[in-house]
């Protein structure tokens, strides 16, 4: 399972070859992993949000979900999709 917070750090971090700052939350990790999963024909794992930002927890549990159309319509998944809210 994984947990998911919107807010990561205090501190922000340079973008490649840029001297702009780019911040790093729980909803761009939500949005690698599942890249991830899609590139490596993987379901999403289980997963749950804790993150006391409001906000950023919805944009991140609705990302998730709304993924999980895409994943229940390919098959070639190599285990079943579930999720815990």
């Amino acid at each position: 399972m994984i947990s998911f917070d919107r807010d990561l750090a205090d501190i922000h971090y340079l973008k490649p070859d840029s001297d702009e700052y780019a911040e790093k939350t729980g909803y761009e990790c939500a949005k690698w992993l599942i890249e991830y999963c899609m590139d490596h024909y993987l379901d999403l794992p289980k997963f749950y949000c804790h993150s006391m930002n409001p906000v950023g927890k919805e944009n991140i549990l609705s990302l998730l979900k709304n993924c999980n159309g895409y994943f229940q319509i390919n098959s070639g998944y190599k285990n079943a999709f579930e999720t815990q809210f």
